[in-house]
Formats: structure tokens, sequence, C-alpha cells
């Protein structure tokens, strides 16, 4: 795919947007990166929150963030040493949610498509609504952006996730509190928030009614999906057992789903009761060459395994082949994990009270074992949450910081 715009937009767009990493390893400081992302900054990839990254076919990488009440694209084909100028997705300012937990997300589709969704704030406390704008011609422009949940109460539908599966249907997954609402207009107790999604068989264009999957999902942590062979979806969430356990459960799906009357699989069982949600979500990446079998991290705090976790998970007889803790210290946080054909991957953030270290730990036995940790990166600053990301077989944590703005780490 060649460049989207003339050369001397380009030149303009790597002037002002040059890479503050370059390319010695990407991890040096830009000590006038901050004061430069203060006030009315133009946008760039280095001041905007919640960066969400993927590279597509030909290598090039995208990133779409937020900044000033729009959500931007760029792009960058030197593995983001340089990026071009940004487009907007959104023309009309909204409340985006911006943090790590509630990030905009990026799927990017065969011919040149690029689909956004993202949560936006609403009126009331934590009530938002699911939104999404797609791009047909490799992000040059969006349609004007569409509200997925169809019930546009004041309440929450929040912590949107996306995912498209092999035959080219795209689908959005939320947590939602409709049946909260209802149960308690009815005077009825109700526990947490509801899953529920819904599906574009059109390339965006729209998707059909809402559908329900589970109840009593923990009402602000994230949601993790992932396609397999079988283009069933597969999601990971944190979960609210009796009474206020919140560990995790994960399920398979394919549309058209009905609600599930019967409890999702149980991911975790590490005993963790706690009467609010930790707002600190799971991560899930199917193995390439394992069927059925989800490689998952997790955080928690239960009694039986605190820390943060990692487990493989057998889909077909539904249960976990085995847990190991990746990091017990209170500073541990975000772990994430992503499988290629040969290796996985786990990447977290460890805060010792004065820096934010990065680690990373890799496997080439689909999880068996593992090696020593290895830190990539630190930051001083305020940081966003890693995220793993693979062109082929090369892979790259993704991470932005308060200080050194985006940067793309290969492994």
């Amino acid at each position: 795919m060649k460049s989207l715009f003339s050369s001397a937009l380009l030149g303009l767009s790597l002037a002002v947007f040059l890479s503050p990493a370059g390319a010695a390893g990407h991890k040096g400081p830009a000590a006038s990166l901050l004061p430069a992302c203060q006030g009315d900054a133009l946008p760039s990839v280095h001041c905007g929150q919640a960066p969400a990254a993927a590279f597509d076919e030909g290598g090039r990488l995208w990133l779409v963030f937020s900044q000033h009440g729009h959500l931007y694209l760029s792009w960058s084909d030197d593995q983001g040493r340089e990026f071009a100028s940004p487009t907007v997705v959104n023309r009309v300012p909204e409340a985006i949610a911006g943090d790590g937990e509630n990030r905009p997300k990026l799927v990017l589709g065969k011919k040149a498509e690029v689909f956004v969704s993202w949560t936006v704030k609403t009126p009331g406390r934590y009530s938002g609504n699911v939104r999404f704008a797609r791009s047909l011609d490799a992000g040059r422009h969006f349609d004007e952006p569409l509200t997925v949940n169809d019930d546009l109460a004041l309440i929450s539908h929040r912590f949107d996730a996306m995912v498209k599966d092999g035959d080219d249907r795209l689908y959005i997954v939320w947590l939602d509190k409709r049946d909260l609402a209802a149960a308690k207009a009815a005077g009825e107790e109700y526990a947490g928030a509801a899953l529920y999604y819904a599906v574009s068989e059109d390339k965006g264009a729209s998707f059909s009614a809402n559908r329900k999957l589970y109840d009593h999902t923990c009402e602000c942590c994230r949601i993790a999906l992932d396609a397999d062979s079988a283009d069933r979806i597969v999601a990971l969430w944190r979960h609210v057992y009796p009474v206020n356990l919140r560990d995790h459960a994960i399920a398979r799906f394919r549309h058209p789903a009905a609600a599930r009357k019967e409890a999702p699989l149980r991911a975790s069982d590490d005993g963790w009761q706690v009467d609010g949600c930790p707002h600190h979500g799971p991560d899930l990446a199917l193995s390439k060459r394992l069927q059925g079998k989800a490689h998952i991290a997790w955080f928690t705090q239960g009694d039986r395994h605190p820390g943060l976790q990692y487990g493989r998970f057998d889909l077909e007889r539904g249960r976990l082949d085995f847990q190991q803790t990746i990091e017990a210290g209170a500073g541990a946080s975000r772990p994430q994990v992503l499988a290629t054909d040969a290796r996985v991957f786990r990447a977290w953030k460890s805060f010792d009270g004065q820096a934010t270290r990065l680690l990373v730990s890799e496997s080439a036995d689909e999880g068996e074992t593992w090696s020593e940790p290895r830190w990539i990166a630190e930051t001083a600053a305020a940081s966003d949450h890693p995220d793993l990301i693979a062109w082929r077989e090369q892979v790259f944590v993704s991470w932005h910081t308060q200080a050194e703005g985006f940067r793309l780490l290969p492994l």
C-alpha cells in the first residue's frame, strides 16, 4: 500500500511529529516533549491519550489516539520512528473515554478498511455509549460515527472491545447496565453489569440488534477478545461470582448467540472477594499451534494466587491446564499476552516506588516454560498500559508515557 499523503504533507508531518525516541532502541527520554504537549498542542501520537496500534499485512503501523475530543488516525512505515500527519476520525468533538481500561480500539480490514470503536461519556455518573466509525479508503476519510448500543438510556454502555473473524464479520462486545437498571426499577437485586454484543456483516455500514450473552460481569474491567479458526469469538472478562468474588470467566460464541442462563466457564479461581470493580481487566491470545487452547493473563489479589497471573486454558475441556504467577509484587500491573506461530510473549509493568519498568518474557513451548523477565524500558512519569502487537513473527510492545510519548519497542 502506497503513502496516503502527498510528499509535501508527509514531509511536514515528519518534521512536526518526529518520534522523540529516534532509532536508538526507542528508549531515550524526550525532555522537550511534555511542554510541547500542554494546552492546545497539535494532534500528535505523542500527545494523545491511550493510543491503540496495529500492523497491516504490508508492515505499516497504524495508530489511533484521542486528543481534544477527537480521535485521530496516523501511520508509520518505519516501525514508529516517524508518523504521518493525523486524520480525524470524528469531526464533531465528543467526551471520549481515554484511559487504558477503556481505550479506543483499532481493527484493520483486508482491503484498506480501517475500523475504530470507542466509548463516549454521556450525562450521568458512569454512563456512556459505544461508538464506531469506519474508513474504506485506508484512513483518508471516515464515515459519520454511529452508536452501537440500541438502548440509549443514560446508563453505562462502556468498555467496548472489537474483533474481526475470518469471514470479515466485525464484532463489538461491551459491558452494559440496562439489565441492572431494569432490576432496580422492579425492586430486584442485580450484581454487576451484563455482557452484550453486536455484529456487522457489511464492513461496519450497520450493526445487528444488541444481544446479551451473560449477566453479572464486573462493571469496569476491559474485555479481551480473539477469534478462532472456526470463526468463533472467544471473550475473557472479570465476572461477579457469589458473593462478590471478582474472578474471570471465558466463553466462545458465534452470531447469532442467545443469552446464556448457565454460568460461563470459570477461567480463574483465585478467591478475590471485593465489593467493587478492580478496574484491571485481563488479556487473551488463542494458541496458533494448539487447537482450543487460550493463553490468558490477569491481575488478582485473591488469597490463593495474589499478583499477576498467567494460565493456559483448555476451551474444549473447560479448565485451566496450569497457572503460574508472573509477578507477585504490589507494584506489578497490566499483564498482556500474545501468541505467534512459534512463541508466546508476556509483557507487564512494575512500579518500584520511583519508576515504572516495562518487563517481558517469552515461551517457546506454548507456555510450559518461560524465559527470565527482561526489562526493556522505564519511565519516572505517568504511563499507559503496554500492548503487545506483531507483524508476522516480529513482536513489539506499544507503550505511551507522559514524558517520552509513544514508543514501539521491538522484542
